[in-house]
């Protein structure tokens, strides 16, 4: 038996010409897998209940409640259960983008309302008596405040930041005290903070008698402003008088530039020094670091525009290159193909040669325990350069053979790229269709968070009794003694608030007598502190419908965004004549897919959804039975996640040709992909050539465009310093690099796409036409010259290109 026949045995005959087949038409369709299509719009039912059963029962202030410096939920925990909001030292430090990554540094107490008056100690320690200045006082805690008895313990306290230094009349929000200015504050702000010439200390210099509210907050903000008194200056043009405006007008046109710069430059600080110690790890000395990442990040802020114009450069190079693929398909593949076979030259030739330079030249290991000096001994090795030159030089041996064992297959590759460029560039819009799948994408994301926010704030909290830490990171050994209901209450143990603030105490700090009972001092540094939400098992199962909707939903944004794609490009190649394809051919082939194959599509992503929440609970097992090291379920585990990836990565690749399929002849999903599989199964041989050559060209195509453009951007920087100076030109080009690298890989996705389908339709048209008149070839003329076939047709019947 040949080996035609028995692939013809296994995966069936080939494809036989059908007259009435004239490729992906809506004439002749029906609704495709209508059962799964009515069980996803069951599920959306579903979902869309949940949904609102999460925002009528849920509440995202449970998972909002602020916790203080002590670590104490305001309004839940013991010591705090009627001080429901929360205040803040100085809230200027909490105005900074990265406050959610590195914390607010400000101490944060729990209050039970939010300051109802403006109160600035420097203002007024000299014209209020200590009666109403303590009145005013807020401090960490209350015995911090209590203990307080004369102006200088005050000042003393303030100055160890104790207690507050100053404070504006604040409302709550989200349970947070946030300033609430009056708007007659500008009018009290001094005019040399808005005008050039003045220092810090001719602020100083500000009369300190400010009595009313409206003036405590202009002095408050006048202190606030000062660091922004360089960025309000305006600047005087020696030939343009300099417009005079009033105080007040000019406060009110400049205050949120003012806030808005210094925050700015605030968040530069924290964001080079975030980046310093970054770099410290990988850098010897830590001031070195220090000025290294703040270098770093104003290059980054100085650059922007630079980056903004590379990235938009490299979008229209992207297209471009597409295009003249139509054209010059075969001069820019192979000119891929030698580029980089000649940088593995230019590699070898510099690896030999830093070979050559390190075994000649003697050298004194660096001694260090930094990641610095580490390369630094590895680079000046000359074992390194050796191995580096050998592993180049396979590498180009390897794909030197391979180009020349596969140049036919290359060059059938080729045609298939200048069809799919052909393809593409017919049908520009298919580019830019990606932007309505992540927009799609975007939605659910937001959705599935949202509710499942709304899912886990729906159940009982519990509490544990814990002890507080000091600031250098100890426990506290506070002796709390808990006794009737509170009895049976130990440090890790469940507890209730209201009990514990009511039934323990610490019996060091109570005073004895007679009263001893109502004078017992509460446990300030043993708490009964929130734990988490227990949910009940309902919504445990509601949130993993969640789970399993978004991963459902994700997969069919993906697939239907294939299909339509592959609709597109598969009309246009069952076009016999090129010019009569539709001009709405994306249009027309998402309303087809919407119309008739979303069942297809449901079920395609259901089974893809499956093997993706089985991996999800292999990953969940696998955390939770990491604090038994168990070699054998490490083992058996990694087994599993290594299966499931793979059969994930087949469904994927099954799932896309079965789209194709679907795309084209209209068929259930279960017929789409059986065709796909015989189909491809039964040009194994050309799948594995022509299609991983094809992706192959695709991955070097992304590296020439991306490599061109950080090249591009370097060259530019570096000969052209009269339009921006910087510290380390690499940085700026290593943005652009990933930019750029994530640009051309969205091109190039709906670009593999054409290909992926112009070869089925290559495949299914190589088995079902013989060039005759009545079975023509929709094949290009080059892949027909390739294949050693052509169309035998009238001088009528042949088509125009």
């Amino acid at each position: 038996m040949t080996e035609s026949e028995e692939l013809m045995n296994k995966y069936g005959e080939p494809l036989r010409y059908d007259r009435n087949f004239t490729g992906p038409r809506q004439r002749d369709r029906s609704c495709t897998d209508v059962p799964c299509l009515l069980l996803f719009a069951l599920f959306l039912v579903g979902w869309g209940f949940i949904a609102q059963y999460a925002i009528k029962h849920g509440d995202l202030n449970k998972l909002m409640v602020p916790t203080d410096s002590f670590n104490r939920k305001c309004g839940i925990d013991s010591g705090v259960l009627n001080k429901k909001n929360l205040f803040f030292f100085n809230l200027e430090q909490c105005i900074d983008p990265l406050v959610p990554l590195t914390g607010c540094p400000t101490p944060q107490i729990c209050v039970e309302k939010c300051p109802s008056q403006t109160f600035v100690w420097d203002t007024m320690k000299n014209s209020l008596s200590f009666e109403d200045l303590h009145s005013r006082l807020i401090c960490l805690t209350e015995e911090t405040k209590a203990q307080i008895r004369n102006k200088d313990q005050m000042n003393d306290a303030i100055q160890k930041n104790l207690c507050a230094r100053w404070y504006i009349k604040s409302a709550p929000f989200l349970n947070r005290c946030l300033f609430e200015f009056s708007p007659q504050v500008c009018q009290y702000i001094p005019a040399f903070l808005l005008r050039s010439g003045r220092s810090r200390r001719e602020l100083m210099l500000l009369p300190g008698n400010a009595t009313t509210e409206v003036e405590l907050e202009a002095k408050v903000m006048a202190l606030s402003m000062a660091k922004a008194q360089s960025l309000l200056a305006p600047q005087v043009n020696s030939k343009q008088a300099p417009v005079e405006e009033e105080p007040a007008t000019q406060c009110r046109r400049t205050l949120n530039e003012a806030v808005i710069k210094e925050k700015m430059m605030q968040t530069d600080t924290r964001l080079a020094k975030m980046v310093g110690n970054l770099v410290a790890h990988f850098y010897n000395g830590t001031h070195d670091a220090q000025r290294l990442g703040e270098e770093i990040v104003e290059d980054l802020v100085n650059s922007w525009s630079i980056v903004l114009v590379a990235c938009f450069c490299t979008l229209i190079a992207s297209l471009i290159f597409i295009s003249l693929m139509r054209w010059l398909s075969a001069p820019i593949l192979w000119f891929s193909i030698f580029g980089v076979l000649t940088g593995l030259l230019v590699g070898i030739y510099y690896t030999v040669r830093q070979y050559i330079y390190w075994e000649q030249t003697p050298t004194v290991t660096v001694h260090g325990l930094n990641l610095q000096s580490t390369i630094k001994n590895v680079l000046q090795n000359q074992n390194t350069w050796l191995y580096l030159s050998i592993f180049v030089a396979v590498c180009f041996v390897v794909i030197l053979l391979l180009v020349i064992v596969l140049r036919k297959r290359i060059r059938i590759a080729i045609a298939l790229t200048k069809e799919g460029s052909k393809a593409v560039s017919s049908v520009i819009s298919t580019v830019f269709f990606p932007i309505f799948s992540w927009i799609l994408f975007i939605a659910v994301i937001a959705f599935a968070i949202g509710i499942g926010l709304y899912l886990g704030s729906i159940g009982q909290p519990s509490f544990r009794m814990v002890r507080q830490l000091t600031a250098d990171g100890d426990v506290t050994n506070e002796p709390c003694v808990c006794e009737g209901p509170a009895i049976n209450y130990t440090i890790g143990g469940s507890c209730y608030p209201e009990v514990f603030q009511q039934h323990c105490y610490n019996p060091q700090a109570s005073t004895s007598g007679f009263f001893q009972q109502s004078q017992r001092a509460t446990c300030s540094k043993t708490t009964c502190s929130f734990d988490t939400i227990i949910n009940p098992p309902l919504i445990k199962w509601f949130i993993f419908y969640n789970v399993f909707g978004f991963l459902w939903l994700s997969f069919f944004i993906s697939a239907f965004s294939d299909m339509v794609l592959a609709a597109t490009f598969a009309r246009w190649y069952w076009t016999f004549k090129k010019r009569d394809v539709p001009y709405f051919t994306l249009t027309g082939a998402f309303f087809q897919t919407a119309f008739y194959h979303l069942g297809t599509v449901a079920f395609g992503s259901l089974i893809l959804a499956i093997c993706r929440l089985i991996r999800l609970v292999l990953e969940y097992i696998d955390s939770k039975l990491k604090k038994y090291d168990n070699a054998v379920t490490r083992a058996i585990l990694c087994c599993m996640r290594c299966f499931f990836w793979l059969l994930e990565t087949f469904l994927k690749f099954l799932n896309r040709n079965a789209y194709i399929m679907c795309a084209i002849h209209g068929k259930n999903f279960c017929s789409s992909a059986k065709d796909a599989f015989n189909l491809i199964m039964r040009n194994f041989l050309r799948v594995v050539t022509l299609d991983k050559v094809t992706d192959f060209l695709f991955f070097l195509s992304k590296l020439l465009l991306t490599a061109g453009a950080g090249v591009a951007t370097y060259y530019f920087l570096v000969n052209n310093p009269a339009v921006i100076q910087l510290h380390h030109n690499a940085v700026p080009t290593t943005v652009v690099v990933i930019a750029a690298f994530l640009i051309t890989s969205v091109f190039f996705g709906v670009y593999s796409t054409a290909v992926d389908t112009l070869f089925l339709c290559f495949l299914e048209d190589c088995e079902r036409n013989d060039g005759s008149p009545e079975k023509p070839f929709f094949m290009s003329k080059q892949l027909m010259k390739i294949l050693g076939k052509k169309n035998n047709l009238p001088p009528r019947q042949r088509r125009g290109k």
